[in-house]
């Protein structure tokens, strides 16, 4: 693995937004935004980071609200909370992060990129599924162990289908998975292929066991990502 650079400072509507980089986005087949699960940090996707960059993409991958360099007690919070209201408190950051999305599609933009694409894990992942209806240039979404289903919040992306006539989705699921069921992911995949016709435009893997995911199976889940990027990217 590369020495990872220090992160770069990006606008956005919270105020600024550290971020690490990688690649050169004028050059690459595709931006890519890399988002982490809750508690993480930047560094901890850069091994993805540097497996999309051999593959030809440029990452950016934005320190989420209230974490790492952002942090202010919001963590600590959520932990101390109960039940219902560490889930409030996650749906809250959630739906923060997912409005930043915007200012992070405008500076691939401005670094030259030609194609979007949203990743994440997790909480990454969650933010990740709000990309269409909070940035319609984004192309493609990929998204790891998340959930559309907001409860009943009305910015909820189950409640807009309508977000991916125009952007592709791979989502990735344990069927075992107790933190984040994988139940709500499948039936929207369902609800998504009804409605624009069954395509590997919308494309769901499902691996066995929970929320940490085996490391082979991560890996060959991966290992899928690039190919799919590829061809819904042409």
């Amino acid at each position: 693995m590369r020495s990872i650079p220090p992160p770069i400072t990006i606008p956005g509507p919270h105020g600024p937004i550290p971020a690490l980089a990688l690649g050169d986005f004028a050059a690459a087949k595709a931006g890519i935004v890399l988002q982490y699960g809750l508690s993480g940090a930047m560094a901890v996707q850069w091994p993805e980071a540097e497996r999309l960059a051999a593959a030809g993409y440029a990452v950016l991958i934005p320190e989420a609200p209230h974490h790492g360099l952002r942090a202010d007690g919001y963590l600590a919070r959520m932990a101390s909370a109960t039940a219902a209201g560490a889930r409030s408190l996650f749906l809250d950051l959630v739906a923060e992060s997912s409005k930043e999305t915007p200012s992070l599609v405008d500076h691939l933009d401005r670094s030259g990129a030609t194609r979007i694409v949203v990743a994440g894990i997790s909480m990454g992942g969650f933010t990740a599924l709000a990309a269409p209806r909070r940035a319609p240039r984004v192309d493609s979404v990929v998204a790891f162990l998340a959930d559309p289903r907001w409860d009943d919040r009305p910015e909820s992306p189950h409640l807009r289908p309508e977000a991916w006539e125009h952007t592709a989705l791979l989502a990735v699921v344990a069927v075992g998975d107790e933190v984040v069921p994988p139940g709500p992911m499948q039936r929207f995949m369902h609800d998504l292929a009804s409605r624009f016709g069954s395509s590997p435009r919308f494309s769901l893997l499902e691996y066995p066991g929970g929320h940490t995911m085996d490391p082979a199976h991560w890996d060959e889940a991966w290992s899928q990502v690039i190919p799919w990027l590829d061809q819904h990217l042409r």
